[in-house]
């Protein structure tokens, strides 16, 4: 049976991604807001993927989070 595509699931897995893995990290996001010189609100709205970082700072934030280009970006299976 084919299972159909849930854009609200898709959605929330991408809005969680990156509290997921500062969760999993155990990371503050006021702590990698400074350390990439973003302000703390740019940085809470990329948490809520309200926007999203540019290719620079994506990999600026997986370096310091400690996690692959591939992990902060790839969906979790289910």
């Amino acid at each position: 049976m084919k299972k159909w595509y849930n854009i609200e699931e898709e959605v929330r897995m991408k809005r969680n991604r990156i509290s997921y893995l500062l969760k999993v990290k155990g990371v503050k996001q006021n702590h990698v807001a400074k350390k990439m010189e973003v302000s703390e609100q740019t940085f809470s709205n990329w948490c809520r993927n309200i926007t999203q970082p540019d290719l620079l700072q994506a990999y600026e934030l997986a370096r310091i989070i400690g996690v692959s280009m591939e992990e902060l970006i790839e969906k979790e299976e289910e």
